[in-house]
């Protein structure tokens, strides 16, 4: 039997995620599982999700996932090959998964394997490159772009089969970059696990809402939190059935319902009130030993921070971005910092905590049921349904000290959310039958 992995955010789920299961089905079957790696509380780019892993379980499985695990938040908030080696590793040790599909702006999987199959590290030239293009004030990410470009530029005509401006176009698009991520990890574990490509449609990095049948995650994270801001809350909530064009009709009633209650939609500023008082007052040996971080951005924050004012016709990400952002340290990096030192994430964990430790059961349907059974008995990593299954492992520091960012993650979501804690001892494991939710 054939079975599907799917890693993924879900910030939220949108109707391009949507495309990604048909495809499973269409070159498939129907009756293919799909299993999903999915981020918690905290997303790559280190922010808050806006709506919480509940929500987005029910949804998934009411739009045909079949089962859901959580992505832990070392990795999740990782770089693309940090991310990428947590979705893939969890789905590989799981001992089910024949197929692994995402998406990319580029529409050959042959051209991003052939990438993802080249050893860049081991040439002389990529080294002395990295190192320059870093001296040269560029982050890591786009000096890794440059040096790897600047190899292909040296390769004689026709040993590589992508030109220097092919490859510079392919690897300047974030989702190509975890698309090679993915397919890197697979050609390192020698894995017989089948990549499958889907080329995505719309206006993916686009930060407004469109007329565009497939707008960004972005954009529509963007008009509800502004929407959320600028309106009252039952004008709010009715202003949001203008998203049934780009969001599934299960995603947007979780967000309601929520929304409806205590719970108010996360985002970037969220995180940014928290951290900045922890700015202001950590110690430079904290703050440099953050995961993320280094004494150099330790020290930028502090300095950017202690010169930033408060502008009243400014929100607080675009005054913070302005204060911080510059070309030797991205934004997103600046933000994982930032979410890693919400939560206690050193520079020692990403160190140590290098393969995921366990699997946690987040929901599945009746025909993830029997997919679960067979990997209860062909994982290789312990399978979590309940919060309190982690005290079985205690004894490994590992699987602690990943298991306690988790609880910490989810702690610090829900507190600015709602206004409590410790939720994860009370959660069950979300199940779909007969078309109906059982939570």
């Amino acid at each position: 039997m054939r079975i599907a992995g799917i890693i993924a955010e879900y910030n939220p789920l949108h109707n391009g995620h949507l495309r990604l299961f048909q495809k499973i089905r269409e070159e498939l079957s129907d009756k293919t599982p799909i299993v999903v790696i999915m981020s918690g509380e905290f997303v790559q780019r280190g922010i808050p999700s806006i709506i919480d892993r509940e929500s987005r379980v029910c949804a998934l499985l009411c739009c045909g996932a079949d089962l859901v695990f959580e992505l832990p938040f070392t990795f999740a908030t990782g770089s693309a090959d940090r991310f990428a080696h947590g979705g893939v590793q969890s789905l590989l040790q799981s001992g089910v998964i024949t197929d692994l599909y995402f998406g990319a702006e580029h529409p050959s999987l042959s051209d991003l394997s052939l990438i993802a199959e080249k050893d860049f590290e081991s040439d002389p030239v990529f080294s002395e490159k990295l190192e320059q293009f870093q001296k040269d004030g560029l982050p890591y990410a786009a000096a890794w772009q440059e040096a790897a470009n600047a190899v292909i530029e040296g390769l004689p005509e026709g040993s590589f089969p992508l030109t220097s401006e092919e490859f510079g176009s392919i690897i300047r698009q974030p989702n190509n970059i975890l698309a090679i991520s993915y397919l890197r990890e697979l050609h390192r574990s020698g894995s017989n696990v089948v990549p499958h490509l889907l080329c995505r449609e719309g206006s993916y990095h686009e930060e407004e809402l469109s007329e565009n049948e497939f707008p960004s995650a972005t954009a529509i994270r963007k008009t509800i939190l502004e929407r959320y801001d600028d309106l009252e809350k039952g004008d709010f909530i009715r202003s949001l059935s203008d998203l049934l064009p780009y969001v599934p009709s299960e995603m947007l009633a979780e967000m309601l319902h929520l929304w409806n209650q205590d719970t108010i939609p996360m985002g970037e500023k969220h995180l940014l009130s928290h951290c900045l008082p922890i700015l202001r007052s950590c110690s430079s040996e904290k703050l440099s030993s953050t995961a993320h971080m280094g004494p150099q951005l330790a020290g930028h924050l502090r300095s950017s921070i202690r010169a930033m004012h408060y502008d009243p016709k400014q929100e607080l990400p675009e005054t913070f971005r302005k204060a911080v952002e510059t070309k030797c340290f991205s934004y997103t990096r600046i933000l994982r910092a930032l979410s890693s030192l919400s939560v206690g994430q050193t520079q020692e964990d990403l160190q140590k905590l290098t393969d995921p430790k366990y699997l946690r059961l987040l929901g599945f349907s009746e025909k993830g049921r029997g997919v679960l059974k067979s990997m209860r008995e062909s994982s290789s990593l312990p399978i979590l349904s309940r919060a309190s299954d982690a005290r079985h492992f205690g004894k490994d520091p590992e699987f602690a000290r990943m298991n306690e960012l988790d609880r910490l993650s989810h702690d610090l979501w829900t507190t600015i959310a709602r206004g409590t804690f410790e939720e994860d001892f009370k959660r069950e494991v979300i199940q779909f039958k007969r078309n109906k939710l059982y939570r």
